[in-house]
């Protein structure tokens, strides 16, 4: 083998000590090493580092045309928009609303956003207050910059629809020498959220704690913490004792579920290694008044979180089919609706997360208005245009889409979906009519948003005579089950967000003109905007024990410890700042650590 294949020649002069000249030349056969590449890591390192600055540098880019493009209107000439509330739609439409387009006003007597999905985590100190509120100033920086938008802390309490002026009042602690004002608007946004449904129970708003606000959240902390104490005195009666560590939770739906659980879970893990003399009395208990809690989500869901409750060291009991017929401060009056039977429930505390009811502004509004139905929220049409007031929307708890009927269009629906025109639909025409309808009549969508699973099991259980299709009876009978079951959109920060998002785009393509808003069907299908449609997403819901379920839609029920993993993930991406994201991970490693404060502040 030649050598020169292997190794190369390398020659240097050899000097001697003491001698100026060379002594000759040695010859070195080294190895012929390949260059040095540099490392993979390096190399992709800086290629995606190079692809981020790019994208960055282009997506500002983009964002600068888009801004050079938009017309900027002098402040005289720019409509006046007047946003009422300071939560999920608000702030919505503030963040979609076209910067340097309008002179936008908020009036709210809250002067934070609060992150509501989180306030059930308050109440026993998993989650600290004021890792989930964001000061409405701060927003207004964020989106549009301090001079763009006017804030005022006030609560308006009359609406002029006729001459399209608001009155608002200061209704905080501390007033100066003028606490009223009036103010004049081009388009009104009312996002005031809404009260608590009492249903005219005797005693609930005297003597039972809500869970709607930040200072509901802190009071039941507070009142739970008592309790224990108090239940701790030397000689406390066994008998009081438990009636003291008994909390009642009214309602079997999201809130009312995860404020059980969060209470579960801290009167489990925290209270025993403080309190020994005590941690065998505590019980919650929740009342439902349907046949299975957590109703509105798929089956599965609600099988899963009552079993996770009913497990022996979770404490936890469920009463259904049981109506609460008076409230007392030390006890709960039921009626078990399948007997007919009334009962007394001995308990240190009641909470009560049962619906939502109109605030005073909005029963005002629609008394005053004429093509207001007297219901419990604001009319609106698919546009979010409250019916019968001019310049007007509506977003939130307090309104509600006019639904069409699906019945009175049933033969026409029919016909539509009958594609072989054979006088019966099967299951994939059906299908077919759902993508079709589902923008004049969301309820299809809403209902069947679930999973799949919800779309064949409604067909199977209309079609009586077991053919695998319906006739137009059967049909009008499927019709009518949807009427009746989805008459509005559900209560919930998911709605209010996508309707705030909707009303930003739709007033600022349109810049709130008067004519485009008044009629604006034709006018805007030709700029891409649409009536609203609800997109559900999915709903979470925390069970307790570090375990959470969720229901999306194509994947119908998940549930487990995993769940919970993204439960916690979605709900931090989607706080209003990176500083209540730091906060709000912060607060459950801190809790997960060293438990849950119990100090009484």
């Amino acid at each position: 083998m030649a050598f020169s294949n292997i190794f190369r020649l390398v020659s240097f002069p050899l000097v001697s000590v003491g001698s100026r000249e060379g002594l000759g030349h040695i010859r070195v056969y080294c190895s012929s090493a390949p260059p040095i590449k540099p490392k993979r890591g390096r190399r992709f390192l800086k290629r995606t580092l190079i692809a981020l600055l790019l994208g960055t540098a282009g997506y500002y880019s983009i964002k600068a045309l888009e801004k050079a493009s938009r017309p900027v209107y002098p402040k005289d000439q720019r409509k006046k928009v007047v946003l009422l509330g300071s939560g999920w739609g608000a702030m919505s439409v503030l963040n979609h609303l076209q910067p340097d387009q309008f002179d936008i006003t908020i009036v709210s007597p809250r002067n934070y956003f609060l992150f509501t999905p989180i306030l059930p985590s308050v109440t026993v100190g998993t989650v600290e207050s004021r890792s989930i509120v964001e000061p409405v100033r701060k927003l207004i920086l964020k989106y549009h910059g301090c001079d763009q938008v006017q804030y005022y802390e006030a609560e308006c309490i009359d609406v002029d629809h006729k001459g399209k002026r608001i009155h608002c009042r200061d209704v905080s602690g501390i007033q100066g020498t003028v606490s009223e004002f009036d103010l004049d608007y081009d388009i009104l946004v009312v996002s005031v959220g809404a009260d608590n449904n009492t249903f005219n129970v005797p005693g609930v708003n005297e003597n039972c704690y809500f869970l709607k606000e930040m200072n509901d959240a802190r009071t039941i902390r507070n009142a739970v913490v008592d309790l224990v104490e108090s239940a701790s005195f030397p000689g406390q009666p066994e008998e009081e004792m438990k009636r003291l560590l008994r909390f009642v939770v009214v309602g079997g739906g999201p809130t009312g579920v995860e404020f059980a659980s969060e209470l579960r879970d801290f009167l489990r893990e925290d209270i025993p290694k403080i309190y020994s003399n005590i941690k065998d009395h505590f019980e919650v208990m929740l009342i439902q008044s349907g046949d299975h809690i957590l109703n509105t989500y798929d089956e599965q869901i609600s099988d899963f979180t009552e079993q996770n409750f009913n497990r022996n060291h979770h404490n936890v009991e469920i009463l259904t089919g049981t109506r609460v017929i008076g409230v007392e401060h030390d006890k709960v009056k039921v009626l078990d609706k399948s007997s007919d039977q009334k009962s007394t429930i001995p308990c240190g505390m009641c909470v009560w997360s049962t619906g939502v009811a109109p605030k005073q502004l909005t029963r005002q509004m629609m008394l005053k208005i004429q093509n207001q139905k007297r219901g419990k929220a604001l009319l609106t049409d698919e546009y979010l245009r409250v019916k019968g007031a001019e310049g007007i929307f509506a977003i939130g708890d307090c309104s509600t889409i006019e639904q069409n009927l699906m019945l009175e269009k049933a033969q026409q629906l029919f016909e539509m979906a009958d594609v072989n025109k054979d006088g019966q639909l099967t299951l994939d025409e059906f299908v077919g009519l759902i993508e079709k309808a589902k923008h004049k009549f969301p309820q299809i969508q809403l209902f069947f948003s679930k999973a799949e699973k919800n779309v064949k099991k409604l067909f199977a259980e209309m079609d009586t005579s077991g053919d695998q299709a319906l006739d137009i009876g059967e049909f009008k009978n499927l019709l009518r089950t949807l009427d009746h079951e989805l008459k509005s959109l559900p209560a919930t920060a998911q709605v209010a967000s996508q309707q705030g998002k909707y009303l930003g785009k739709l007033l600022s393509k349109t810049n709130a003109n008067p004519e485009l808003l008044r009629d604006p069907t034709d006018a805007l299908k030709s700029r891409g905007v649409y009536q609203f449609h609800y997109r559900h997403l999915g709903s979470f819901a925390y069970v307790g024990d570090n375990k959470a379920v969720l229901e999306v839609p194509v994947f119908g029920a998940l549930n487990g410890w995993w769940v919970m993993w993204l439960w916690r993930a979605a709900y931090a991406s989607e706080c209003a700042s990176t500083r209540t994201k730091v906060l709000l991970v912060t607060d459950w490693i801190k809790s997960y650590i060293f438990g849950r404060d119990t100090s009484r502040i």
